[in-house]
């Protein structure tokens, strides 16, 4: 069984930061406040939720015997190169986990195209979008599966009535075209509307972004010009860092300085949509 309080990474892997524009320069930063997340209807963090730091390290051990870190529902891992997608990306991971997290497993995984709500939350292709845009769009109306799916390149274009390739730009099977909101299929908002998230919290503290991954759930936060997805707390050394799944195809590690520079602009997916039958989850 694998320790999360004893593990092992390379310098290079902890707060790394892009030398390219991923999509969430300081000007978007500046924006994501507690204040804009209250505004699109994210709740503030419940008191029932906090996990005393004392109690850290027994919780993470737990979550390593019952496989239950955010890590442990996460599906795949997509790459956003050479776009600026960063917020949609980290969006993506965190609402497939919070999907795979109510029914405590992975079995009949939905995987979601960042780029259908990143072609909502900036019109222009290129310049990134904040944080609170792109959750306040999967609140409102939901995202969209992608084609890909784990059985193949067509496996859920074949499952739903609608779907988008995953990004732009990207020469591998996930990536396709830039397609504005216009040219999405006819009636995609039928599909959306059953992956919609439905409880937001927004982290106001480190110690509560630690505590909401102690529970299972992935938080999202953009910091050093790029965003990503919390999904495990580790440590090394005896020194905590949060581990992220990065859209360019591997895990990092933030460090509890960099973890602090993410907090209010962050969040959690608590919940989603629920389906009648998960097996349809689209109806």
């Amino acid at each position: 069984m694998s320790d999360s309080t004893n593990i092992v990474f390379p310098d290079s892997d902890l707060d790394w930061s892009p030398d390219v524009d991923t999509g969430y320069p300081d000007r978007l930063a500046q924006l994501d406040t507690p204040e804009a997340f209250a505004g699109l209807g994210a709740r503030e963090f419940p008191d029932h939720l906090f996990v005393d730091p004392s109690d850290w390290k027994d919780v993470a051990r737990e979550n390593d015997e019952y496989k239950t870190w955010p890590e442990d529902y996460r599906n795949r891992f997509t790459n956003q190169a050479p776009t600026h997608e960063c917020t949609c990306h980290a969006l993506a991971q965190n609402v497939e986990i919070a999907w795979n997290r109510q029914r405590a497993g992975k079995g009949s995984p939905v995987w979601f195209s960042p780029l259908s709500v990143y072609s909502e939350a900036n019109t222009r292709q290129w310049g990134g979008s904040t944080m609170q845009r792109t959750v306040g769009i999967l609140i409102d109306r939901g995202i969209l599966p992608e084609h890909r799916g784990p059985g193949g390149t067509t496996d859920q274009k074949d499952k739903f009535e609608h779907t988008l390739h995953c990004t732009s730009g990207n020469d591998s099977a996930a990536g396709g075209p830039w397609v504005s909101l216009n040219r999405f299929p006819s009636g995609w908002q039928k599909t959306a509307k059953h992956f919609r998230a439905l409880e937001v919290i927004n982290p106001r503290s480190y110690e509560q972004v630690i505590s909401l991954l102690l529970h299972g759930i992935a938080v999202s936060v953009g910091r050093s010009g790029h965003a990503i997805p919390y999904v495990q707390v580790v440590w090394r050394e005896g020194t905590l860092h949060a581990k992220y799944a990065d859209s360019y195809n591997v895990h990092r590690y933030d460090s509890v300085r960099m973890i602090k520079s993410g907090v209010g602009g962050a969040y959690g997916i608590s919940t989603t949509t629920i389906p009648d039958d998960w097996e349809k989850p689209a109806g």
